[in-house]
């Protein structure tokens, strides 16, 4: 055997060396010591080692492997940890060189400190005004929800429009491809592409939608999506509540009529819902990330096919889904209370 060490007791080692040190010749111990040692083999080279390990030390036994010392040291776990408590946004391999570690050694120092990568969330910007307003909005979300119940969200409806491109999105920093050379792939952007307008209102229990436009949206064209949005709720939700965004075709004096006479009082729009917020309203939050990674899974080649895609997908969503959304919605706007009125994202 190779390493026959590991596999003989001291007996064999013994009768190998006096036989080597009586005829220093290799072959003759092999031969004698496989013709006692019946079926056990042995090699030229493992004589030799053991010849050299008696010489050096004296003994057939095995050295002692002596551990390594660390390097993690309690200066350098000092080192490591001011370096990212000064740059927390320094990458471990810019560490590694700067405090003269392998990377492997690094990573074990943040852990050793109870120190983890975590990934940056994007918000929306918020001026300063509107903290305020954001904080008073939910206040009274509250107020509607703690006399009415959470059912009540059964007819509030959240819409939004947003534009979703044939050509889809692709996320060159986590898109990748496996081969055994760089393939040098690209993905071809149009210079104007295809795109089809989007528009959804969101309650509790029901999506309405998707109401389709090819248009830039203005006053006259938003009208026409409410018509058509009134002309496909359900009797039972003709009386409901209607959300929509600070936009100025939303908010025209025209358009804002124009909705009184469906909606009444029933309208949450300027002056209560907060400007830059899509973190408060469902559309936002859930429905159109959903649909952009989604609608795009088996390649849509025109436009009629992605609206079919975009179709089937909404019509897909479950009850307990949009319950779930609204139990989401609930949460947002207790953190944003509790962070009055900043960014609350780290808390739901």
């Amino acid at each position: 055997m190779n390493r026959m060490s590991f596999t003989f007791t001291i007996e064999p080692w013994v009768f190998i060396l006096e036989q080597y040190f009586a005829t220093k010749s290799y072959a003759s111990v092999k031969e004698v010591f496989q013709n006692k040692f019946v079926g056990v083999p042995t090699e030229k080279m493992s004589i030799s080692r053991l010849a050299d390990r008696f010489r050096e030390t004296g003994s057939v036994c095995d050295r002692k492997r002596s551990r390594r010392s660390t390097v993690l040291t309690d200066d350098v776990l000092e080192d490591v940890k001011t370096r990212l408590v000064n740059s927390p946004r320094k990458s471990l391999r810019k560490l590694s060189s700067q405090v003269g570690l392998s990377y492997s050694s690094v990573h074990k120092a943040a852990k050793k400190l109870n120190m983890y990568p975590y990934c940056i969330r994007l918000v929306q910007e918020l001026q300063p005004p509107d903290l305020n307003k954001r904080l008073q909005y939910c206040r009274c979300f509250r107020s509607f929800l703690n006399d009415n119940g959470i059912e009540s969200l059964n007819t509030v409806f959240f819409s939004d429009e947003a534009w979703v491109h044939l050509d889809g999105y692709v996320n060159s920093q986590n898109c990748q491809i496996w081969a055994t050379e760089n393939p040098n792939a690209v993905q071809v952007k149009s210079l104007h592409p295809a795109k089809i307008g989007v528009w959804c209102a969101i309650s509790r229990q029901h999506i309405v939608g998707p109401i389709f436009f090819e248009q830039t949206v203005n006053g006259e064209v938003y009208r026409n999506i409410v018509r058509q949005f009134v002309a496909l709720l359900e009797p039972q939700e003709r009386y409901c509540w209607f959300q929509q965004d600070g936009a100025t075709c939303h908010t025209s004096r025209e358009t804002m009529d124009f909705l009184q006479e469906f909606f009444g009082d029933g309208i949450i729009s300027k002056g209560l819902w907060p400007p830059r917020s899509p973190d408060l309203t469902s559309p936002d939050y859930f429905l159109w990330g959903y649909i952009k990674s989604e609608a795009f899974k088996d390649n849509p080649h025109n436009i009629d096919e992605l609206k079919a895609n975009i179709t089937d997908l909404i019509t897909n969503i479950f009850n307990i889904t949009l319950k779930k959304v609204s139990a989401n919605m609930v949460k947002r706007v207790r953190a944003c209370i509790i962070s009055m009125g900043g960014h609350f994202e780290h808390m739901v």
